[in-house]
């Protein structure tokens, strides 16, 4: 038990870290976010979803502190913040077909849920070419996202598990 408070400590160390430096870098915002997302996909390979919801909880009470700019929070915790679970129930036994259909659609509802919070706060263009440059980007980022618990699941896991 005591190993796997541990490590999720780390992961969520790193996590916050990751969001820290969203406030001081103000370029790549998205892509240090994007790199936050992916310690809650390992909480969730390693210890399952319950684990994974309490990670996430924990990661947006922390973020919420580290995060000045409270419209970037907002950002995380209803985009990338919650993906590796919306992923994880989504990618359950389903062709891969129904799989892409049905997150794309939980992303576009995550953002509009995003952009309705944040339009009285934040001018955001909307458009026929940001809402197709929004899905290509969705699809890249589920992608890496992918990619990345391939790579854990092959390698960082015999490295870091066993050791």
């Amino acid at each position: 038990m005591s190993r796997k408070i541990a490590y999720g400590g780390i992961l969520l160390a790193l996590n916050i870290i990751l969001l820290l430096l969203v406030n001081i870098i103000p370029i790549n915002t998205l892509f240090l976010m994007g790199l936050a997302s992916l310690p809650i996909s390992i909480i969730i390979m390693e210890y399952g979803p319950k684990l994974g919801t309490i990670f996430y909880m924990a990661s947006v009470i922390l973020s919420f502190i580290v995060m000045t700019n409270k419209s970037q929070w907002i950002l995380y915790i209803f985009t990338f913040g919650i993906y590796g679970l919306i992923k994880y129930v989504i990618e359950n036994d389903r062709s891969f077909f129904t799989e892409y259909i049905m997150k794309i659609i939980s992303a576009n509802i995550l953002i509009l849920i995003t952009y309705f919070i944040l339009k009285n706060f934040v001018y955001i263009p909307v458009n026929l070419f940001t809402i197709i440059i929004f899905q290509i980007a969705f699809l890249i980022y589920d992608y890496v996202y992918s990619r990345f618990i391939d790579y854990y699941n092959i390698r960082l896991r015999k490295i870091i598990i066993n050791k």
